[in-house]
């Protein structure tokens, strides 16, 4: 996959972008971040309307700290030091949470697990007298959109 194409996965399809250069909050705002990642592979995009944000820029009701979460990727080995009737006790706790679609796709790492995510696995771990921490495939820093 290039660049551009990675680029614009990392941003919600729908997530409005701010391109209004002169704010004094850019450099600390995701929908500028938002706006900076964007590239010609995406034809259609929503942007926070210009008339609708405030001169100053100093209250702009538009504004998200542009901050990153550690998430985890993939949870194929989640189960794999876990005795198997907890492990499909805990599997089907899962899909009763997050769904069927959500658990496969984190399964295959199309969608990473919040924090929060991870804490409810923990806990479920934690439910069954599990005490080591669930191992997820891969962790990175994401935009928090």
């Amino acid at each position: 996959m290039n660049d551009n194409k990675l680029k614009n996965k990392t941003v919600p399809f729908n997530y409005a972008r701010c391109y209004n250069e002169q704010c004094p909050k850019n450099s600390n705002c995701l929908r500028r971040v938002a706006a900076l990642l964007t590239t010609t592979d995406t034809s259609y995009i929503s942007i926070v309307n210009p008339m609708c944000i405030p001169a100053t820029g100093i209250d702009c009701p538009h504004f998200q700290n542009a901050e990153k979460i550690h998430v985890a990727w993939g949870i194929s080995h989640l189960l794999d030091n876990v005795p198997y009737k907890d492990g499909t006790n805990i599997k089907q706790q899962l899909i009763g949470h997050f769904g069927k679609t959500l658990y496969y796709r984190f399964y295959r790492e199309e969608r990473f697990l919040s924090p929060a995510d991870q804490n409810y696995i923990r806990q479920l771990f934690r439910r069954k007298g599990i005490t080591e921490e669930p191992v997820f495939d891969s962790y990175t820093d994401e935009y928090n959109w």
